[in-house]
Parts: C-alpha cells; structure tokens; sequence
C-alpha cells in the first residue's frame, strides 16, 4: 500500500468518525478515547511499521510522519505514537521469547504501551529519575511517563554507564515492584505517571537488546519520537495559521477585514514562513531518514524537533494575537492546539534544550 493511500485511509476514517465532539471529549479526558484505539487496531495502524512475520507491512518509520501531521492538525490524540512506533520498532529485534510476545500484543491492541524513558527530557533528566540494572533486578524510577498510569505494557530504557550494560526490556506492568502513581497535567492530549521500579527481577526473556545494540536501538526510539513529535506540532502549526488566515479575511474592525491592516498582515507573513519552512524540514528528515547513518539520523532529529518547538509554539502564540479576544475564550478550539503544543515542545526536547545538544555533539564529533 503506498503512503499516500495510508494517509487518505486515515483520513477518511477521520472525516467519518472524529467530529469536534468526539475530539473535545478525548481533550477534556487527558487523550483517553478507548473506542478509537481500537478502530485504529482494527485499521492495522499499529502494524504499519512491524515486521511482516508478526503479521505487520514491514514498512519504514517514515511512513508515520504524515499520518502525525495529520493528527496534529486534526488534533487526535491519545497513545498513538506509543502503539504505533514502539511494538513495531522492538519487533525487528526482539527476540523470540516472552518480551516478543508482549510486544507482539501491542500490535491487535491487546496491551497498551508506555515508554520508561530518562531520556525524554534533557535539562531534568537527573531529576525525572534513570532505572538500573544490576544482576538481574530493575531499580529506580521515571517521573514522567506518558500514559503510563493506563497502560499495561512498560517498555524500560537502561542507559546504563560505568556500573551498569544498557538495556531495553519489555515488562507486563503487573511485575511485583512495579508501582505507578499519577500525575495531574495540563496536557489536553495525554495524562502522565510516576513509574517507580524496586527490586524488579528482570529475567532473559525480558529482555528486548542489550549492550551496544541496546544503545543503538534507544537512539533510534528516541530519535523517531522527536520526528513524530515534530510532526505532529507541524500539523499543529499549519492547522492554526489556516485558521487565522480564514478569520483575518471574515473578521472586519473600522469597516474592512482586519486581514487588510499593515500589522495583521506582517504577523501572519512571518508565521507563514516559519510554518512552510518546518514543513519542508519534516519532509526532508524522513526523505533522507532510510539513507542517513544513525549518527546523521540522531543530528537530524535533535535538528528538526528544535525547529518544530519553536515554531509550534510561536505558531500558537501568533494565531492568539490575530484572533484577538476570541482567541482567548474557553469556548475557541485555539486554546487545545496551544496546550498541546507546548506540551509537545518540552518532549525530548525543547528548542534551548535540543539546540544545547546540538552544539556539545558537533563539538565533540572527530574533526
């Protein structure tokens, strides 16, 4: 199936199943719609990228990132980019064992997957916690963990270091040791837990990679989440500055458009040309994603999500001074698209934090 027939599939069922009330009752429910996970099952959504052998389309992760555009300007939400990146991404290495099993369950929705990752933020990541692995038993916590309060299904990340091997592990959430406290959180589009892990045994068939494969494999997780996520705010993006061209052109103040006034116009030029070149950044990272080395993919990937914080927020925050007062009303549909994008913006990065690691890795790269 070609991509551009996966997008219009996703579209349609959009068009047909996804009115503004169904959409406003997932925000006011922190991204929860049960019901749409899974329609999205039923569609293959969260095969697209997995293997063929676990009967996936095998197809590159590229393939996602205009079905992300798509959701962000629809404004769909929920664990898409959990259920949909993660079991299918793992697939292709876990082994045949229980960890393969879980992650195999993910893809029919039979489990739903949240992420254990320290690397989510970058300022905090001492704070938001780092698991262990040592002889065999899992200790530590992640504090933010989206999802993680309703999902059944933690996949682990263990950065490991000079006392530990990195690993990545699939664990059923009913593991003695596991404990999950939530969070409150002003993100329309997703809730957040405190993931805490004491003692948890953590045998061979938990384990998805270890070692160096672990290392790479983490890498590759968190840099198709920071395109996903640049993807989404993209959508975001383009979705609020059409909206406020439409309203510049209907909405009149002194007997004209307010479109037609010199500062309006200026506004909304330079959102345009900020939007338009994120655009064709996303469009450019997953064009070139299957042939860059995963270093290149790395930079990438910290490149276009620095790229897409800023924009998706200054997206917003322009469409807010066009609209004026209404923009500002509970009742307008701006105020969502400006909360999740400044959720999405601190995900793996904002703007100074990514930029910041930009720099300390071409600094550091052999010259």
């Amino acid at each position: 199936m070609a991509d551009e027939e996966i997008l219009r599939a996703v579209g349609e069922f959009l068009d047909r199943g996804y009115a503004d009330e169904r959409r406003t009752g997932a925000l006011r429910s922190r991204g929860e719609d049960p019901r749409l996970l899974e329609e999205a099952a039923a569609q293959g959504w969260f095969g697209l990228v997995a293997p063929e052998a676990d009967d996936g389309l095998g197809l590159h992760p590229a393939v996602l990132v205009p079905l992300f555009r798509l959701f962000g300007r629809r404004l769909v939400t929920g664990p898409l980019l959990e259920q949909m990146l993660l079991p299918g991404l793992l697939l292709r290495t876990a082994p045949a064992h229980d960890a393969r099993t879980l992650l195999a369950a993910a893809l029919t929705g039979g489990r739903r997957v949240a992420v254990l990752d320290p690397g989510v933020t970058l300022d905090w990541r001492a704070a938001d916690g780092s698991p262990t692995l040592d002889s065999g038993v899992l200790t530590g916590s992640v504090d933010l963990v989206r999802f993680g309060a309703v999902s059944d299904l933690f996949v682990a990340i263990v950065d490991g270091g000079p006392d530990g091997t990195a690993a990545v592990l699939a664990l059923d959430r009913d593991r003695p040791g596991i404990t999950v406290a939530g969070h409150r959180s002003t993100d329309p589009g997703a809730s957040y837990a405190r993931v805490t892990l004491d003692g948890v045994t953590a045998g061979p068939g938990d384990v998805v990679a270890r070692g160096e494969e672990a290392t790479a494999l983490a890498a590759a997780l968190r840099s198709w989440q920071r395109v996903l996520v640049a993807a989404e705010l993209t959508g975001i993006a383009r979705h609020v500055l059409d909206l406020s061209v439409a309203f510049a052109k209907q909405r009149e103040q002194f007997g004209r458009p307010v479109g037609g006034f010199q500062a309006v116009k200026h506004i909304a030029a330079s959102a345009a040309q900020r939007v338009i070149m994120l655009e064709s950044l996303v469009e450019a990272v997953a064009a070139d994603s299957a042939t860059l080395s995963p270093e290149a993919f790395e930079l990438a990937a910290l490149t276009l999500k620095a790229h897409a914080a800023e924009v998706g927020r200054s997206a917003c925050e322009d469409a807010l001074q066009i609209h004026g007062g209404i923009g500002f009303t509970h009742e307008h549909e701006l105020h969502w698209y400006y909360k999740r994008a400044l959720s999405l913006r601190t995900w793996y990065g904002d703007e100074r934090e990514a930029a910041t690691e930009i720099g300390r890795r071409l600094v550091s790269a052999p010259r």
